[in-house]
């Protein structure tokens, strides 16, 4: 946004970055309920049980990942053309100490949304098979 020269407003840029941080958060917790949460289960065994805890580790380690493509990737990639290109690196490594608090808060913003959807999203087991108890009434068959 800011490379394509809107950034001059800070109320425009405020509200454009609002838009990109609640999107993608919306999108990030997609892909965790649709395939991350379950995959998991999966590949993990004591992650497989839906239980609270369980969850929250999950939640954890998507806080982590998500931190990992932030800090790696979209960080530097957003960042580095602000300061002239080559002075962020990957994990804000060429940043001096204030990277080390930056990567720090990112981690930490990270694990607090991590944390909150994996308390949040919460899927119950299965229930059994109900459609094996369902009684036709006067006759004609409803579920």
């Amino acid at each position: 946004w800011l490379a394509l020269g809107f950034g001059q407003d800070p109320l425009q840029t405020w509200v454009v970055g609002a838009i990109i941080h609640y999107t993608s958060g919306i999108l990030w917790g997609i892909v965790f309920a649709l395939i991350i949460h379950p995959a998991l289960g999966r590949l993990i065994k004591p992650l497989a049980p839906l239980t609270p805890t369980v969850n929250y580790v999950k939640g954890l380690i998507w806080g982590i990942v998500l931190w990992i493509i932030s800090s790696a990737f979209w960080v530097p990639l957003l960042i580095d053309p602000l300061f002239g290109g080559g002075v962020v690196g990957p994990f804000l490594t060429k940043f001096g100490p204030n990277g080390v608090q930056a990567l720090i808060t990112n981690l930490f913003w990270h694990l607090i949304y991590g944390v909150n959807l994996g308390l949040l999203f919460s899927p119950t087991p299965a229930a059994p098979s109900s459609r094996s108890a369902w009684k036709p009434t006067t006759g004609v068959a409803v579920r």
